[in-house]
């Protein structure tokens, strides 16, 4: 919020369930109040009963941004879904799109066998595509055999074709970096502040009465509140579960982001304040613009 107001930048959302209606806890989107402060983007717009893609992403914020920087303001991207931030930056493959009845069929067998059964044969037709996908990630596992059995190419042969139009204006990736014990002690405390101030449990007997779609039911905390509401897991082991699941999935965050050369690290200590840390990327983007005079004056910062 303080980098936005001192850029005069208005905010476009990188993450992939927060651009869903109706669970605002669960994403912890954006408060009314911080989107009444700085202009935000692609926050609260889509049902949760329908599927969200990152070509949908990207189809609906490269319009946005261009629209932000003719109006003669920056754009400060904010989140940590890394395959987004990777679609706005390098673009996306044109491998066809999703075909329903390839796509059922591989998730029922999926349900059946497990991923693990997939990932081997993700494997044994395209070894570059499963270096890059998690043996658990059962949804890009599921996409990879799709375009397999529609194409007879592997998908990563789709990657190495990616073209598409680059944004507009220099584009800066910022990364925020803190201390993995500070990390972990920050999610178990935000995964307390929902189930015990902000009514989360509440929230989701709400969704449930949805047909929600397949990417909506991956919002963390989603699944384990389902036991806790069918008596399946206490409170207690469902906090503790909810909180394992977040840390171990920021851990792969981190893993995704460090492997991208571009990113501007910023390591951020536990008694920093965000105005201090304001102020850091500040001077970072000053240090940027100067070792590269020709960028152009409507800067896209993107920050991950």
């Amino acid at each position: 919020m303080e980098l936005a107001q001192s850029l005069g930048a208005e905010i476009v959302s990188c993450d992939s369930m927060q651009v869903y209606r109706q669970m605002p806890v669960l994403s912890q989107a954006p408060t009314r109040a911080q989107r009444a402060q700085v202009q935000h983007h692609l926050i609260d717009c889509i049902e949760p009963t329908h599927s969200f893609s990152v070509g949908e992403f990207r189809k609906m914020a490269v319009p946005v941004i261009d629209q932000i920087l003719a109006r003669g303001k920056r754009v400060l991207v904010v989140g940590g879904t890394g395959l987004y931030v990777r679609a706005l930056t390098e673009g996306l493959c044109d491998a066809p799109p999703a075909d329903l009845k390839v796509r059922e069929q591989l998730w029922s067998e999926c349900q059946g066998v497990g991923s693990a059964t997939l990932y081997d044969r993700l494997r044994g037709v395209d070894s570059v595509a499963a270096s890059r996908i998690h043996p658990n990630d059962a949804r890009r596992i599921i996409r990879a055999l799709e375009v397999y059995a529609l194409t007879g190419r592997p998908i990563s042969s789709w990657w190495k074709q990616a073209s598409a139009e680059l944004l507009q204006g220099h584009v800066t990736i910022v990364g925020i970096n803190r201390d993995r014990e500070e990390l972990y002690r920050r999610i178990d405390e935000r995964v307390l502040r929902m189930v015990y101030e902000e009514g989360v449990i509440n929230e989701v007997r709400q969704l449930f009465r949805l047909p929600l779609s397949r990417t909506a039911r991956q919002v963390h905390g989603l699944l384990d509140i389902e036991l806790y509401l069918s008596e399946k897991a206490s409170l207690k082991d469902t906090i503790s579960t909810w909180q394992q699941r977040v840390r171990n999935y920021a851990k792969r965050q981190m893993t995704w982001f460090k492997q991208t050369s571009s990113i501007q690290w910023i390591d951020v200590s536990a008694d920093e304040r965000s105005w201090e840390t304001n102020e850091r990327i500040l001077d970072l983007l000053r240090r940027l613009r100067t070792a590269h005079p020709d960028a152009s004056r409507q800067t896209s910062d993107v920050g991950a």
